[in-house]
């Protein structure tokens, strides 16, 4: 069940973080946010860039953002930044099949520098860091219920434990600052949906498979959980923050008699 779980959460994960990214684009100009998700964005894209290559494609153009682009952008190309995606303009081979391996080796890159993150700097944050996600998948509506509810008390840990961190040791800041970037860029933002849905279920798949073959994966899942406990809960803290923050300029601009 445990591997379930995760393949849920981080399936979560990956989606809530590519709506925080648009969320952000429609709320400041796409090339402020990539620049501002910068680490996440080079990390990215340059690993969907070489799944591009070794599936026998091509990569006409390499450019992490356009040199304009504002929020309200119109008529841009397909491999513009216009709607806050990067620029370049790879297409893999091996048609449908190029398309997730590049989406999927986007996603373990971004999860590879995580992991890299948190042994370098991630020790003074997850010490403070208690919570853990439900190890099963909710089977009936109270048990789904109770997930829910336990997300409102994940909300208010996580900003408690922010709110307690010691921001002075540089560590902190950097570990929570590229973290975000990270998780924000695990699921390749402007590339198409389908192939990235599709990585991702492979991912989910290949999960429990690898649980039932090796006896060790049951203790790395259980050693990462609290990394994939941190990476959802800042996570759904920051899509809180966002949503507040687009519902307060929303009115603003309704007061103003703005659509």
């Amino acid at each position: 069940m445990i591997y379930a779980a995760f393949a849920a959460w981080l399936f979560l994960a990956l989606f809530v973080g590519a709506g925080i990214f648009r969320l952000w684009t429609a709320l400041l100009p796409p090339r402020w946010v990539n620049i501002a998700l910068l680490p996440g964005t080079v990390v990215s894209e340059l690993a969907y860039i070489f799944g591009c290559l070794i599936t026998g494609g091509e990569v006409r153009r390499a450019k992490l953002m356009d040199g304009g682009g504002g929020s309200k952008s119109r008529g841009k190309s397909k491999g513009d930044a216009g709607d806050g995606g990067p620029t370049s303009d790879a297409s893999p081979g091996l048609k449908g099949l190029g398309l997730v391996l590049a989406s999927l080796l986007a996603i373990a890159a971004c999860g590879a520098g995580i992991l890299l993150v948190h042994s370098l700097l991630g020790e003074p944050v997850m010490q403070r860091f208690d919570a853990r996600l439900p190890q099963d998948v909710p089977a009936g509506w109270d048990a789904f219920w109770f997930h829910l509810s336990k997300q409102v008390s994940l909300l208010r840990q996580t900003s408690e434990t922010y709110g307690d961190l010691s921001w002075l040791d540089w560590r902190v800041p950097l570990f929570v600052y590229l973290a975000l970037c990270l998780s924000i860029q695990l699921a390749p933002v402007r590339r198409p949906m389908r192939p990235t849905l599709a990585a991702v279920v492979l991912i989910a798949a290949l999960i429990p498979l690898i649980g039932t073959l090796s006896s060790r994966f049951r203790g790395l899942i259980d050693d990462v959980w609290p990394l994939l406990t941190y990476v959802w809960s800042s996570l759904l803290l920051v899509l809180a923050v966002t949503l507040v923050i687009r519902g307060i300029v929303g009115l603003v601009n309704i007061l103003r008699g703005k659509s």
